[in-house]
């Protein structure tokens, strides 16, 4: 087909797919920035937020292997951006989830950014497969700080591909030691740009690794001296403590390959690799884009085993897999020309998108809906008012819920911050967490506890297993006084405190 038609065809396809990605991300960032309420896992990252607007040092190991229990194991860049911005006083959530969608929205604007004059359609393309994906739509408004880093990670690597002076190479160190200031495990595009460096600009290595190092010298004494040493003891307690989940990471990559996109992803990247490979041989490599999109896939895969980990550990690697898709789609620079096998991978696009969008489980990538939250802060305001009727609004709380609680129930001394992340990592690999929180049960120090509806009696497993110990002390010394929609609460047995 003669490039101008093919350049028709391949636009009307672009603009067709974009426009459907964006009617269903809207809606979910509408909805997903109005929610006052930890939306899933949110609320560790709500706390670091809040710690640095009141002063608390929630990176002190006491904090988090003794009362309050509360457990901070990310760096706090994206955080202290957040705390620092104005905020919403009925919903705090709003200014984190903000910054998230426009750092998510920057990293993808590395997708047209990278394309040639020609080929744009291409990228337009791969934006709206981007943003169908969905682990990224439900994670676009979302108060956690991977979109940051992944930003900084991929406007690093286009930085190093760009760089023809030695300030271009200097700025793409900075940017990938930022990516990983905003998350630790985001390490794939300093590794992408140290190897093309390396290869191809071997004379600037010494400033590139020198300004990585710096960045990261200053932040980490910033951070030391704010925090102190127990800082780096957080943050490093994902590599000490975290036990691998091997069964998990097959239960997520399910769910990513279940995507007939994702798929569509997949096999198009590995198209890529092996037309670039062929076309180009060795100088498939000439871009750090292949390095980037294979260091993170493996690096974030790795980090996927480990426990806690969910699917948005793959955005990154599905980014980095796009881009490297739309720097082979536009060849040596010639005009777009619609032969046979973009014809083909155009048609199987076409089908996954349909697919795609007939698909009715919006809970698949989105985390609340107008109904919903209506309904949980319905359910949030029924349980204050319980609090308050208990006289315990103000008192000593302990959750046993989720992660959501802490910032649900903000007017007493709330207690453990992230149960799901207790239970699976520090009342297993730092017992005498468990028997703390035993202590002080047993001592009936609650005047409140918050557990899921469901919870309403012993725990019936027997043993010294973490969850039944406690559940066993628990309801020696506490009843289940209000029965909620979204939580019980339970009360001291008898009246004395």
């Amino acid at each position: 087909m003669r490039a101008r038609g093919s350049l028709l065809v391949v636009w009307s396809a672009a603009l067709a797919l974009a426009g459907a990605a964006l009617a269903r991300l809207v809606p979910v960032v509408r909805d997903q920035l109005r929610a006052p309420f930890d939306l899933i896992s949110e609320g560790p990252h709500m706390c670091t937020v809040k710690a640095l607007w009141a002063g608390f040092d929630i990176y002190a190991r006491g904090s988090f292997l003794d009362l309050p229990f509360f457990m901070t194991p990310y760096t706090p860049l994206y955080h202290a951006l957040v705390a620092v911005l104005p905020q919403d006083p009925a919903n705090p959530f709003f200014t984190g989830r903000l910054v998230a969608a426009g750092a998510m929205g920057i990293a993808a604007a590395a997708l047209p950014a990278i394309a040639a004059r020609g080929h744009r359609a291409t990228a337009v393309l791969a934006l709206g497969v981007f943003f169908l994906i969905h682990a990224v739509t439900g994670n676009t408004a979302y108060l956690r700080s991977d979109a940051m880093a992944l930003a900084f990670s991929v406007w690093a690597v286009v930085a190093a591909a760009r760089a023809r002076t030695r300030v271009g190479v200097i700025a793409s160190a900075v940017l990938a030691a930022l990516g990983v200031a905003a998350k630790q495990s985001f390490l794939a595009a300093g590794v992408a740009c140290f190897i093309h460096v390396a290869r191809h600009r071997p004379r600037d290595l010494g400033a590139f690794l020198g300004a990585g190092l710096a960045v990261g010298a200053v932040l980490g004494a910033a951070a030391t001296a704010w925090f102190g040493t127990d800082f780096w003891f957080a943050v490093t307690l994902p590599l000490s403590d975290y036990p691998r989940d091997i069964e998990s990471y097959w239960v997520h990559w399910d769910m990513m390959l279940a995507q007939p996109l994702v798929r569509f992803v997949l096999g198009a990247g590995a198209g890529a690799t092996i037309v670039a490979l062929v076309r180009d041989g060795r100088r498939a490599c000439a871009t750090p884009y292949l390095p980037y999109a294979g260091a993170a896939w493996i690096l974030q895969n790795g980090v996927m085993t480990g426990i806690g980990a969910e699917n948005h550990n793959l955005i990154e690697p599905m980014l980095a897999t796009l881009v490297w898709i739309v720097v082979v789609a536009q060849g040596d620079g010639t005009p777009l020309r619609l032969g046979w096998a973009r014809a083909a991978g155009l048609t199987v696009l076409a089908w996954c998108v349909v697919l795609e969008l007939g698909n009715p489980n919006t809970r698949l990538w989105s985390h609340t809906d107008p109904a919903h939250t209506a309904r949980y802060v319905r359910e949030r305001a029924s349980a204050r008012d319980a609090l308050r009727a208990l006289d315990a609004e103000h008192g000593r709380l302990l959750n046993l819920k989720n992660s959501q609680i802490p910032h649900d129930f903000e007017g007493g001394e709330m207690n453990l911050n992230d149960l799901w992340m207790y239970i699976t990592v520090l009342w297993n690999s730092r017992p005498e967490t468990v028997g703390r929180l035993l202590a002080a049960i047993e001592a009936e120090r609650f005047d409140a506890v918050i557990v899921s509806p469901g919870v309403v009696r012993v725990d019936p497993n027997p043993g010294d297993a973490p969850w039944p110990r406690i559940s066993r002390a628990l309801f020696e010394r506490y009843r289940v006084a209000y029965h909620g929609g979204e939580v019980n609460l339970l009360t001291r047995r008898n009246a004395r405190e």
